[in-house]
């Protein structure tokens, strides 16, 4: 493996040539290489042409010649970049090349004929339809002019691999442009986006809720390039920032002759605009003066009831609608609501009376906990959001192809992923459940003795069939004669079985270990796994409710965030304590101690094989 990695790095590092070329000498430096494997290719193969002696040699002097033109375009390239840039000369000399190899070595009608497809590609790939066409239609005329010097016709042959090789050329330069147009569509989204973000940079500047309007429209204006827009505040600002009056692009300009009545109009249709919804419709309506087309975005944000203001923005008569993709729109609306909000909010609080400033650093701080709860709600709604939409997707598509097969194999495969996804979908909602009444008070704790090592070994049995579904290796250790406990059977054994989900979600290979040991007054359960482990600086976040190391939406296993939460929860509620002991890389060690009551009464369970190994496939 080791060979074939640093092979394929090599092989990449030749494809992709010197990093100091630029991208059109990059493409050449590959038909440089594209060159040397064709040379190396045609070199044996002339010997199995029928070719005569005379045309054998004549066709390896044109190789040996088309050696030493690509050594001298591999040679400019490094140090005459300049020469070679364009791609004008190589296309030219690869043109030539090709039409004397295939004079000397037995004519258009030889099998070496194919060579011909390869010039033109690349030349479809520089340069488009033009060139290409071009290069096909030398070719063909080339193969004109060697029939009739020859005194033959032009027969099927002819006109089968002209007419292939000029489709050849149009197929081709079809991709080409195609390419052409991707990247010609990616540059336009990245100069959206960064009107976006030129046009928004503004609003985050200052809190004073006129500036901030001002800020939003100047904003709207830069984005949907107009010199003309107007924001309306709503009634449900203004009960909050008594005062407020339009804000218009105009400043101390003065105003077309139109404008007074246009303003009117937007104040009249703001009115009856719907409110915000989850789909983006800017609402393109006609004002009655001038003939000018004005869209009309609402500002608020989704289960807010009041509408914050309202942006009207005159589109130029020159311009099409819509001027800017509508995931901007929505995006540059987003923004600007949650700009406006923060500054009402910041107004708000700084206009209070004097009676509230005593109050003052208890406001602070509820205002900082209102931004924490926001930004667990955000990363609840990113992770739990995105769990819940992937099961119930996959229940409802296998049900639906459940309805159109017959097959018992088939409608049985089906239901077991419905199952599946429907036992996950249930496990999360419960997780949800579970804190929430935690959280609240209201769970309802059985606690009575509890015999741990029949509850651990239990467990693991129940995991025993999933982990060798992972291939993992899954080992047991649970000393006899162990202590009970005072708890909750129930969510003793979700905590552990927690604790066992999670190592076989984050080990790819290896072993998942369950000890149970008896330590001085305590009894300690420890899960122990090789998987990718916990770096430092996030071993005191992962028991935070919503919490998952990575990204959102990446790769890493599934789940909403809650298991370790739930169990610091449940620990804590029997006086125990749990932590986790990890090394990036290295695996993880999460121990729970439980306060120890007694020797157990109960008898051993003799749950698994043994009860102090458990080996599965590696």
């Amino acid at each position: 493996m080791k060979t074939w990695g640093h092979s394929q790095s090599f092989l990449q590092g030749v494809w992709e040539g010197p990093s100091d070329l630029s991208r059109s000498l990059k493409l050449e430096w590959r038909f440089i290489l594209i060159r040397w494997l064709g040379i190396g290719c045609v070199a044996p193969g002339l010997l199995f042409a029928k070719l005569t002696p005379t045309e054998l040699l004549s066709a390896y002097a044109v190789l040996v010649a088309a050696a030493i033109y690509n050594l001298g375009v591999q040679t400019l390239i490094r140090r005459r970049p300049s020469l070679i840039a364009n791609g004008y000369m190589t296309t030219i000399g690869d043109a030539l090349l090709n039409i004397a190899m295939l004079t000397f070595a037995g004519g258009f009608n030889s099998p070496l004929y194919y060579i011909l497809y390869t010039v033109t590609i690349a030349a479809a790939m520089r340069y488009g339809y033009a060139v290409s066409i071009g290069s096909a239609v030398l070719f063909v005329c080339a193969d004109v002019s060697e029939t009739y010097i020859g005194g033959g016709q032009l027969g099927p042959d002819f006109a089968f691999r002209s007419g292939f090789l000029v489709l050849t050329a149009l197929l081709a330069s079809y991709l080409h442009d195609q390419a052409e147009r991707a990247q010609t569509a990616l540059q336009e989204r990245l100069r959206e986006a960064n009107d976006l973000n030129d046009a928004v940079a503004l609003l985050g500047a200052s809190l004073d809720i006129e500036i901030v309007l001002s800020a939003s429209v100047a904003a709207a204006c830069h984005l949907f390039k107009s010199p003309y827009a107007l924001l309306l505040p709503s009634a449900a600002l203004n009960n909050d920032q008594p005062g407020l009056s339009l804000v218009s692009s105009l400043a101390d300009e003065a105003p077309p002759p139109w404008w007074s009545e246009f303003v009117a109009d937007c104040s009249r249709i703001s009115q009856t605009l719907p409110p915000v919804t989850e789909t983006l419709s800017p609402l393109l309506q006609q004002t009655v003066v001038g003939k000018h087309d004005a869209v009309f975005l609402t500002l608020g944000r989704l289960g807010r009831p009041a509408t914050l203001a309202t942006l009207a923005i005159v589109i130029p008569t020159s311009a099409s609608h819509p001027q800017v993709a509508l995931d901007v729109i929505r995006s540059f609306r987003e923004r600007v609501t949650l700009a406006i909000e923060n500054a009402a909010l910041y107004e708000t609080l700084t206009t209070r009376s004097a009676d509230l400033q005593i109050a003052y650093a208890d406001l602070a701080v509820a205002h900082e906990q209102l931004m924490r709860v926001n930004e667990m709600k955000t990363s609840f709604l990113a992770n739990v959001s995105h769990e819940f939409r992937t099961p119930l997707s996959s229940i409802r598509s296998f049900s639906e192809l459940l309805l159109s097969y017959d097959d018992p194999t088939v409608q049985r495969d089906f239901l077991e992923i419905i199952n599946h996804e429907s036992e996950r979908l249930t496990r999360m909602v419960n997780d949800v459940l579970d804190i929430t009444r935690i959280e609240s008070g209201n769970m309802n704790w059985n606690m009575d003795e509890i015999n741990i090592e029949r509850l651990a070994l239990e467990t693991a049995r129940t995991y025993l069939p999933m982990m060798e579904r992972h291939n993992l290796r899954f080992i047991t250790d649970v000393d006899s004669k162990l202590p009970s406990v005072q708890g909750d059977w129930d969510r003793l054994s979700q905590v552990v079985a927690n604790l066992l989900d999670n190592a076989m979600k984050f080990t790819r290979k290896g072993q998942v270990t369950l000890t149970v040991s008896n330590v001085g007054c305590d009894v300690l359960i420890a899960v122990t796994d090789t998987g990718s482990g916990i770096a430092l600086q996030h071993q005191s976040d992962i028991f935070e409710k919503f919490h998952q190391v990575g990204e959102v939406l990446t790769d890493k296993p599934r789940g909403s965030g809650l298991g370790l939460s739930i169990c610091r929860e449940i620990i804590e509620h029997h006086h125990g304590r749990i932590w986790v002991e990890s090394e990036a890389g290295r695996g993880s060690r999460f121990v729970v101690a439980l306060p120890a009551v007694t020797l157990s009464s109960f008898p051993s369970a003799k749950v698994l094989p043994s009860p102090s190994l458990v080996s599965v496939g590696v």
